[in-house]
């Protein structure tokens, strides 16, 4: 957004910045913790990873000394040696009043917090903003809802709970009023910018897409992918989502639940393409292109990737002549793209919209319209576990969410930790009936909510 440069420069220029609490150090967040230090009016005031060695390592990475930090340990013992670090420890995952109030000391002498354990997110008075950067759906459910009750904003990457649960998580924000959003940087953000400069226009969208940023195999898994994900500097799950195609699901059924654009077919069309025959491909049949239908979400493997386009039209004639001039298409379908998305580079971007404009970047206004089903990878017997997302058992395509509904297909968000009760044959979608869910998982029991409360979205 226009304009956030010079907000984060003034509040700088005071003294202040905003507080930032980062969850999950990561591929994506360890480059956010890098990039919020070096920021005017920005500020990391804690780090939370169940690893927390990987934090350290980062932070050692960094420069970041250790008397500048707290380590707060609960599930893992940290063996640093280093006489000179802060160390609490958490007994028995209670977090009393008495180490509230230390924590909240040292934030206030602008200690860095570093925890294994996200509870103590949520106790940080001076916290603004909390970021989600787990990619785990039940994470990302703990995550949002505490911070939400927390009357914190929360500005997450992790677009699988998005999907998942996010019409509730926006309706608890607003009544909360905080703000919920998910992230700048990632693609469904990308072609929201797009999507909002064509409808202001008045411009009619025909299809909005991303560029897959590699190869589609939809059963890949972890082991084929290890090396692959390690010369990318990824873990070898988050690369078989997207290899797999799950995250380009997950990421234009966000775009979907935004906009109301959906799917012309399960799981998209996905064709091969270049930026130079977008036009031709993303028209209507009768037209010579691939789509059914107008205001479509979709993909293409070609030399777009990493970034976002949209083909759009208008019965204007003077603004088609305009946009031929432009030389924008040569009509009645026109293009616009951008060739890139930064990731978590940007989400800095949805920080200070939604603490100086209380404003997310892109949310779910339009509740559940397209859901991304389960699909077994391979052959699966009744009392195999479900291992979820970016793994060895299941995918996730793309569906409209009355479709999906009324088929009974399960949400692959949901899918981690049920246990199959029949036989699945490859490439079969799994309905609920199939499996028994994780009955202790707070994911389900806030998809539950929402289900009951879909019809007034």
């Amino acid at each position: 957004m226009l304009g956030l440069n010079k907000k984060l420069k003034s509040l700088a220029s005071k003294g202040k910045s905003i507080k930032v609490a980062i969850a999950g150090v990561g591929q994506m967040g360890r480059s956010l913790v890098s990039h919020i230090r070096e920021l005017d009016g920005m500020q990391v005031l804690a780090a939370v990873d169940q690893d927390i060695g990987r934090i350290t390592g980062t932070l050692k990475e960094l420069a970041i000394s250790y008397d500048e930090m707290v380590l707060v340990e609960s599930k893992n013992k940290i063996n640093i040696e280093n006489n000179n670090i802060s160390t609490i420890t958490i007994e028995d995952s209670r977090l009393d009043i008495n180490i509230r109030k230390k924590l909240n000391q040292l934030a206030g002498e602008d200690k860095l917090i570093v925890a294994d354990d996200l509870a103590v997110l949520f106790v940080l008075d001076e916290v603004d903003v909390i970021v989600d950067a787990t990619g785990s759906p039940e994470a990302g459910a703990y995550i949002a809802s505490n911070a939400i009750s927390c009357k914190k904003h929360i500005v997450t990457l992790n677009v699988e709970a998005d999907v998942t649960i996010g019409p509730l998580l926006k309706k608890m924000a607003d009544e909360a009023g905080v703000v919920y959003t998910v992230s700048a940087g990632d693609e469904p953000a990308a072609l929201k910018e797009l999507y909002d400069f064509a409808d202001a226009l008045g411009l009619e969208v025909i299809a909005a897409g991303k560029g897959k940023n590699n190869p589609l195999d939809r059963y890949a898994n972890p082991t084929t992918l290890k090396d692959y994900a390690e010369s990318k500097g990824s873990s070898a799950h988050m690369m078989t989502s997207f290899v797999d195609g799950t995250k380009s699901m997950i990421e234009m059924a966000c775009l979907s639940n935004s906009t109301g654009l959906v799917s012309d077919c399960r799981g998209m069309h996905g064709p091969m393409a270049d930026i130079k025959d977008l036009l031709n491909v993303f028209r209507l049949k009768k037209d010579g292109g691939i789509l059914s239908r107008k205001g479509v979400v979709d993909f293409v493997i070609g030399d777009l990737a990493p970034g976002v386009f949209m083909v759009y039209t208008t019965e204007n004639k003077m603004i088609r002549a305009d946009l031929e001039y432009l030389m924008l298409g040569s009509g009645p379908y026109y293009l616009i793209y951008r060739p890139y998305h930064l990731t978590s580079i940007e989400t800095p971007l949805s920080i200070a919209r939604a603490y100086f404009y209380g404003e997310p970047t892109i949310v779910p206004d339009c509740g559940l319209i397209s859901e991304v089903i389960t699909i077994a990878k391979k052959d699966l017997k009744a009392g195999d576990a479900i291992d979820g997302i970016g793994r060895y058992t299941v995918y996730g395509l793309i569906e409209e969410y009355s479709k999906a509904k009324q088929e009974g297909l399960m949400p692959i968000g949901l899918s981690q930790g049920c246990v199959l009760k029949n036989d699945m044959e490859k490439d079969q979608p799994i309905k609920y009936n199939d499996v028994s869910l994780a009955r202790d998982s707070l994911l389900l029991k806030l998809r539950k909510s929402q289900d009951k409360l879909d019809k007034t979205f």
